[in-house]
């Protein structure tokens, strides 16, 4: 299948700027639900379709002031992106409402996956951040999320001024010369990336509040594919120069990052929250292959397909048994595997499928990274391993507790499992991750850059 450049160019612009200007000026309730599901639905067709058929060249002949292009990583995103939100709605069509707020995280989360080109960055960036702020600017938050998404614009800012005095202000990164990587740029993009991967300690505040704003649940899942498209965008190109002290630092922070957030979750109560600290533990791990070598990369970015989808399922999972129990209580073991029997079971894959175990598909990619890191510096490497086996406790602490023991309700157990219809894109997700964890071959010879 071939798409012509124009309908490439013009694809993420009609995608992303319709639905946020609707979400704009229209109350999205229920009776929008299935619509905007739908959409995600025809989009996940979309990008596979393009993923497993187009042949891509670095660039097009176009080059003007919002030059937006596609490349596979891009696309392997949107894929992502899309089918994921997906997996985690469809069964909470029902239940959830889709708020305006929400809705522009969607479509100003597909400008940035879509736009490859600085500038575009800056403005879907800020656009993402800031406009919201009537739905996210609360008490308890209080000005730091202000401050600190107005502290990310004013370093894209700083890029953008570097490169306009070189001549490169339109020029996509990946065509940058390697004289553009100086100090200054490597330091600024990495506020930038580190800032969007929600990783620590940019982000931990906002982690804390998880569970008092609606949606939040997806809008963490969110940040670590902003993040991580953007390391493709500021960080990958400079890979090869950049200085090792530079690679090092980013590398512990990231293993940091996810040993920090696994031993919270460890030791937290409140179940959304726990389920939040376990993917972001899980999210902070993503950028560690990325710094190793080329090989480590294409498991890294395989790995972020495996956790976002399984992330959302987990979220989506619990959101929907918390509609019928309260978890407010500080009871050791909610017991609820008796009234949800196979909503457990899917759990209980979709967090084997996160951890590493045997045939599934984090245990092939987690391969590629570990020994990518053990190559190139062993005690990181070593620190990624100890990282991955904590957040395999957190995730059997978090199934103990919310699916086995007694049940300390009185009534009846009854099934309240969802049907087989609500199931069936869990059921497709488990395919496909099963598929990578047989047959990873098939993915990543189509991750290229």
């Amino acid at each position: 299948m071939r798409f012509t450049s124009l309908f490439l160019e013009l694809t993420p612009l009609v995608s992303t700027f319709f639905p946020a200007i609707l979400s704009l000026f229209y109350d999205f309730g229920r009776k929008w639900q299935n619509f905007i599901i739908s959409i995600l639905a025809i989009l996940t067709l979309f990008f596979a379709s393009i993923f497993f058929t187009e042949n891509f060249s670095s660039s097009f002949d176009v080059h003007h002031f919002f030059d937006i292009r596609f490349n596979k990583i891009s696309i392997f995103i949107g894929l992502l992106y899309c089918g994921s939100l997906f997996v985690g709605l469809f069964p909470l069509r029902h239940s959830q409402t889709i708020t305006p707020t929400f809705l522009f995280y969607v479509a100003n989360g597909l400008g940035i996956i879509l736009a490859n080109n600085l500038t575009t960055f800056f403005i879907f960036f800020l656009l993402q951040r800031v406009i919201p702020l009537k739905g996210f600017f609360r008490e308890e938050v209080g000005g730091t999320y202000f401050f600190q998404h107005v502290l990310t614009g004013l370093c894209f800012l700083a890029l953008m001024f570097l490169a306009y005095q070189q001549g490169l202000l339109i020029t996509p990164m990946s065509e940058m010369p390697s004289t553009f990587f100086s100090w200054p740029v490597l330091l600024l993009s990495f506020v930038i990336v580190y800032e969007a991967h929600g990783i620590f300690p940019f982000h931990s505040w906002v982690h804390d509040v998880v569970g008092k704003l609606p949606w939040y649940e997806f809008s963490a899942i969110f940040l670590c594919r902003a993040g991580i498209l953007i390391f493709a965008q500021l960080l990958l190109p400079s890979l090869k120069y950049d200085p090792d002290i530079f690679k090092l630092t980013l590398l512990g922070l990231s293993i940091f990052s996810s040993i920090y957030w696994s031993m919270r979750g460890i030791v937290e109560f409140n179940l959304s929250k726990k389920t939040t600290y376990f993917y972001i533990a899980q999210a902070s791990l993503l950028l560690t292959g990325m710094q190793a070598d080329l090989t480590a990369l294409k498991g890294s970015y395989l790995h972020m397909l495996v956790i976002s989808i399984s992330g959302t399922s987990l979220f989506s999972i619990l959101s929907f048994v918390q509609q019928s129990f309260s978890f407010k209580r500080r009871s050791q073991y909610y017991g609820l595997a008796i009234y949800y029997p196979k909503l457990a079971t899917l759990f209980c894959l979709f967090g084997f499928c996160m951890i590493g175990v045997s045939l599934g598909p984090s245990f092939v990619v987690e391969d590629l990274v570990i020994t990518g890191l053990l190559e190139y510096h062993q005690y990181l490497g070593l620190g990624h391993v100890l990282a991955t086996c904590l957040n395999g406790v957190l995730f059997f602490l978090l199934f103990t507790k919310v699916f086995l023991g007694p049940s300390p309700y009185k009534d009846q157990p009854l099934n309240m499992d969802m049907s087989l219809f609500e199931m069936f894109p869990y059921l497709l997700s488990l395919i496909i991750l099963f598929c990578i964890g047989i047959m990873p071959s098939l993915f990543l010879e189509r991750i290229t850059w």
